[in-house]
């Protein structure tokens, strides 16, 4: 090919990357200003509200609803029954009233706000509530037992019940009593929005009888159009494809610009390098707990999977310790969330210095922590909890105050992980019932 052939072609592809660079400030610039500005609305014109008491447990609270405009207004009050001592009262707003089976996939959004006034009538106590989306999964749901239908859900006190509330979903957790209660497994056991058929509020765990009024002046979900990283991504690969084809353009060139096009191949040797140096952490971040550093939950769950099934020829050794902090609301009530989170992630710290290389701790959920100990006896296992226990104890925390924590520890038999994790779980909550800041160990006999 004569030389002002190629040069046309080099033009070509400068008139490329001049337009992919327009096209890129473009659609960044795009993103930025609507990318995050999904919005979907659940308004009483598309869903079912309905009231909730305890009456289907034999309690006597008692509530009604009402609408003014687009805001729907629950009133009920909180009775002390002899047949049912957790008096509560709250509302449902279901996605399809005859098909419980049917729901709506908000796996595309990340935040739900929240315009909620929550108050009580009788009193000037903040009263506490509670928010739950409800998923459908056919796989461990049944339409004609609500009780199957998933628990995402989150406790919450707001000082100012008449400010808007951004919840991440990614906040939001599985209740461990609805996954022990329905047996489901790790598999499943990640929090999931695919399928919401129903919006459920609902008072506090522990909140006095009473005259309360919850009123819903809107509830928003808030996602992407299309996700950043995935954003950035396709335009790095626009990048990537096109510099290819002018690396492939410059490699046939004649022998007067090898060296040209020598500089370009190891460029592109560089970039593909800081591009697996990238996945490599984007990976190591995906199976690691933001605040603390401890692995995940998900991270877990393929491990278990492979290595300890019920089924498997070698008998290896496995044990659990389950910890809790004591008392940690208390932490945060005192000194505020922030300082919560930096002692969670001193406590991490703690622990993490008392383990070996192969024993692996997970973030369970909120102040719950999980440490599985690979070709460890219960005994050692044991050993090692009450060495944990009492470094926690003695440990200087940064507030200034003794902090203590409950562990209860098992061993895997012939059953599968979750099963040793809800013994672990049961002997955790037997220390807390025995006046906590103790170790309690299963039976060799289970």
């Amino acid at each position: 090919m004569c030389l002002s052939g190629w040069n046309v072609k080099l033009k070509t592809i400068h008139k490329l990357i001049f337009g992919l660079f327009i096209f890129t400030i473009f659609v960044v610039t795009l993103h930025w200003l609507y990318g995050e500005k999904k919005i979907y609305r659940v308004s009483p014109s598309q869903y079912t509200y309905l009231a909730t008491n305890d009456q289907l447990q034999k309690g006597a609270s008692t509530s009604s609803i009402s609408r003014e405009g687009d805001e729907v207004i629950l009133d009920c009050e909180l009775k002390v029954s002899a047949d049912y001592k957790w008096p509560y009262c709250g509302i449902s707003i279901l996605y399809d009233n005859e098909d419980p089976t049917r729901g709506n996939d908000l796996s595309d959004y990340h935040t739900v706000r929240l315009d909620v006034d929550f108050i009580r009538l009788d009193g000037d106590t903040n009263p506490a509530l509670r928010v739950y989306l409800r998923n459908y999964n056919p796989v461990y749901s049944l339409p004609d037992n609500e009780y199957t239908h998933k628990y995402n859900g989150l406790d919450y006190r707001q000082a100012d019940y008449s400010q808007v509330l951004e919840v991440p979903l990614k906040s939001l957790q599985v209740l461990t009593w609805w996954l022990v209660d329905n047996q489901i497994p790790i598999a499943h056991s990640a929090p999931e929005f695919n399928n919401v058929n129903r919006i459920e509020f609902a008072t506090g765990s522990g909140t006095p009888v009473g005259k309360y009024q919850l009123r819903i002046r809107s509830i928003e979900f808030v996602g992407h159009y299309i996700d950043g990283e995935i954003l950035m991504l396709m335009l790095l690969f626009l990048w990537v494809g096109l510099a290819l084809i002018f690396s492939a353009t410059q490699i046939h060139r004649k022998q007067r610009i090898l060296s040209e096009s020598e500089a370009r191949r190891q460029h592109l040797k560089l970039l593909n390098r800081s591009l697996r140096e990238e996945n490599t952490q984007f990976a190591e971040l995906a199976h690691r707990d933001a605040l603390t550093g401890a692995m995940n939950r998900h991270s877990i769950r393929n491990w278990l999977e492979q290595e300890y099934y019920p089924e498997r020829e070698l008998k290896t050794q496995l044990t659990v310790i389950y910890l809790d902090i004591d008392y940690f609301k208390q932490v945060n009530d005192v000194h505020g969330h922030k300082m919560g989170d930096d002692i969670l992630r001193e406590f991490a710290i703690v622990v993490m210095s008392e383990l070996r290389a192969s024993d692996r701790f997970v973030r369970w959920g909120g102040e719950e922590f999980v440490v599985f100990c690979p070709n460890s006896t219960l005994r050692h296992a044991s050993i090692l909890a009450e060495r944990l226990r009492q470094k926690i104890e003695l440990h200087k925390w940064m507030h200034g105050e003794v902090l203590t924590a409950s562990l209860g520890v098992a061993e895997l038999g012939q059953e599968t992980a979750i099963d040793m994790l809800t013994r672990a779980d049961e002997m955790l909550y037997r220390a807390k019932r025995s006046g906590r800041n103790r170790v309690e160990i299963e039976s060799q006999e289970q």
